[in-house]
């Protein structure tokens, strides 16, 4: 199977069988543009300073799914957070939020992952629902790492964090899992090898923070 991302992956455990966000839950709406707010950083294309946030670099082709926050974010100053959330999670309309999640679903169904269908009377947004082999080899990937003797790669480290800051964990594990998975992040990014996770677990747990903290302003 082809490598998914950080942001693909984590759109296939968000949605429910009808390719939904379960009751448009903020947290996970977050989660969704905080996870393509790291990969553009950890590609190099955007710089997060604060409270805003600057293009620096050019979309890559093989981040073009990514290419309407991209674009969003692309203008000739700084980008504040509170304008990014707002646009993603308050906005009047939600253009911005479907023309993320089409992209993103679009990219799933090219991989042959995900099935995209219209929504709404008009039909002008789509649903991603992503097959049964694409959500088993998600979890499966997780379960692989951190319910085994193997080492913690960044990409799921950040997804599990992820999954864990919009409630989404304990729809795919069961509750000693769960804990299994959260005392396992710990002690690796605890031990003198798991710097690097430590940094990952930080820079997305602060990232969700600051948007955190736009949320209760929006209250």
């Amino acid at each position: 199977m082809k490598d998914l991302t950080i942001t693909q992956e984590y759109l296939i455990c968000a949605v429910n069988s009808k390719g939904k966000f379960s009751g448009f839950s903020t947290e996970r709406l977050v989660c969704l543009v905080a996870s393509g707010l790291l990969e553009l950083q950890l590609q190099n294309c955007i710089k997060i300073d604060k409270k805003s946030v600057t293009v620096t670099d050019e979309l890559p082709d093989a981040k073009a799914y990514l290419k309407p926050l991209y674009d969003f974010i692309n203008q000739s100053k700084p980008v504040k957070l509170e304008k990014i959330l707002e646009a993603y999670t308050y906005s009047v309309t939600d253009k911005n939020l479907y023309e993320l999640i089409n992209s993103i679903g679009a990219s799933l169904e090219d991989s042959g992952l995900a099935e995209v269908t219209r929504l709404g009377i008009s039909g002008n947004k789509n649903a991603c629902i992503p097959n049964a082999k694409a959500v088993h080899y998600v979890i499966d990937m997780i379960r692989a790492e951190f319910l085994e003797d193997v080492d913690i790669t960044e990409e799921i480290a950040a997804l599990v964090i992820l999954l864990d800051k919009s409630k989404l964990l304990k729809t795919w594990f069961a509750g000693y899992e769960q804990k299994e998975i959260k005392a396992k992040l710990k002690e690796t990014a605890n031990s003198d090898t798991g710097k690097t996770i430590k940094a990952m677990i930080d820079y997305v747990e602060n990232l969700i923070a600051m948007m955190s903290v736009l949320i209760v302003a929006y209250s």
